[in-house]
């Protein structure tokens, strides 16, 4: 199974490590034996050799990943100061779409947010892979970049775009229209969650009659621990969150806490993208009936892996845990179906996902 595929225009632009071919495979064996969720055959960790390591580990764990000291950057680090154009690249089909971020470089330049990248600096974009288009977006900071893209109404443009050194907001609050959206693109520890309670307090969107808009489209993991934070602001003290599976079987229960909880009714953008954290919160919500999901099915990743530094430095990361809903099950493998589905076009105009939540109609 592939990861989402949302790719940052980060500072290091690490948007997707290079895997090495040395590593110490007897501590890569001894862990997998020893702290793996499911703990593969012992015929298929002496099968393990420095060669096409990458390929071996997939056939192990579809999220087993092995990095190389200078290309691992941690996921506890958040979504820090980049230095890009203020957009990640979202592949959709055949094309790459800029989701924008509110107040960046990209948004200031004037590029509307999914639009279809065609040309970066007058050369074509259409055939390359992630990382070759990646590439051709880097640069120092103070430096431009000619974005040529396709907006909804199909027109081409180009847009002259500064790379500068950006830091995205936790929850970004976007307005199509008369509505507001807030985007949570990364669940972080200990930010996401008070991000997500002020800025519904900075906007005065506190009315319980009003409905709360999600956008969870572009966000493709993050912190466990966080998104179970957030399902509990939605729902009554005590109530099963999920059930954590751990090695050896272990499960472990996860209940609402006590404290401030928000009574609006809710509605989460979902797409192909959505994936880990924010599909564990998208279903938690949706199995309790307290949100409503709208868009297309999820990606299906619902266990959540670790990192463990081996001793040349370098990074193995593994699946060690899956979160079960409420009834037992799981997203894995599946993804979750939205209660309205609407068309892959209509996913990429936040107006009209706005309009279909609203609709009447059930489907």
């Amino acid at each position: 199974m592939k990861r989402p595929l949302a790719w940052a225009i980060a500072a290091t632009l690490v948007l997707a490590a290079q895997w090495v071919v040395a590593a110490p495979l007897e501590e890569i064996r001894q862990i997998l034996r020893q702290q793996a969720l499911d703990p593969p055959p012992e015929a298929a960790l002496t099968a393990l050799r420095e060669e096409h390591l990458a390929e071996s580990l997939k056939e192990i764990d579809p999220y087993a990943r092995h990095f190389n000291a200078h290309n691992y950057r941690s996921p506890m680090l958040g979504r820090d100061a980049w230095i890009g154009i203020g957009a990640e690249l979202v592949p959709r089909g055949g094309d790459v779409l800029l989701s924008v971020y509110m107040g960046g470089a990209a948004d200031r330049a004037g590029v509307a947010d999914r639009s279809v990248l065609l040309e970066v600096d007058g050369k074509k974009i259409p055939g390359l892979d992630m990382i070759s288009v990646a590439d051709r977006l880097r640069g120092d900071a103070g430096t431009p970049v000619k974005l040529t893209v396709r907006g909804a109404d199909g027109k081409r443009v180009t847009k002259t775009v500064v790379r500068e050194a950006f830091r995205p907001l936790d929850v970004e609050p976007v307005q199509p229209g008369d509505d507001q959206v807030l985007r949570i693109r990364e669940f972080v520890g200990g930010k996401t969650r008070a991000a997500l309670l002020a800025t519904i307090d900075f906007l005065r969107v506190t009315e319980e009659a009003a409905p709360l808009f999600i956008d969870l489209r572009d966000a493709s993991g993050g912190d466990l621990y966080e998104a179970l934070d957030i399902a509990g602001l939605f729902l009554p003290t005590g109530t099963l969150l999920g059930i954590l599976r751990s090695p050896g079987g272990e499960r472990r229960l996860f209940h609402a806490p006590g404290g401030q909880k928000i009574l609006r009714s809710v509605f989460l953008f979902v797409g192909p993208e959505t994936a880990s954290a924010a599909e564990i919160l998208a279903g938690i919500l949706q199995q309790h009936g307290r949100a409503r999901l709208i868009g297309r099915r999820t990606f299906g990743k619902c266990c959540s892996q670790t990192d463990a530094r081996l001793s040349d430095g370098s990074v193995l990361r593994y699946t060690n845990s899956e979160m079960l809903f409420p009834d037992g099950g799981s997203c894995t493998g599946a993804g979750l179906v939205p209660d309205k589905t609407i068309s892959d076009k209509d996913l990429n105009h936040l107006s009209r996902i706005v309009e279909r939540a609203l609709s009447p109609s059930t489907k």
